[in-house]
């Protein structure tokens, strides 16, 4: 999803290493002003998943997309309070 980026700024047609999307975040986070070190890649993933499921996604294209295989791991990730109806019967209708 991301591009590299070496200490110059200079962009890599490779992607980013997984382990360094938290740094990153924690830097842009930091310099914005936020606790930085509250956050974590884990927080961009319930982010979007939240995000999503605010905005109608269906069970079944948020599991495409993000790569979940069940819905119990799909469900961690969602805010309690995001209004994603019943999620079970939207799988089963996609089936």
């Amino acid at each position: 999803m991301f591009c590299g980026i070496d200490r110059w700024g200079h962009l890599s047609p490779e992607a980013l290493h997984p382990y360094s999307v938290t740094r990153v975040l924690r830097w842009a986070l930091t310099r914005g002003g936020v606790a930085g070190e509250r956050y974590s890649g884990h927080s961009l993933r319930r982010g979007f998943a939240t995000w999503a499921t605010r905005n109608q996604w269906s069970t079944k294209a948020l599991m495409e997309y993000v790569g979940w295989r069940d819905v119990d791991s799909a469900l961690r990730y969602v805010e309690a309070d995001a209004p994603f109806g019943d999620w079970l019967r939207q799988l089963d209708e996609s089936k």
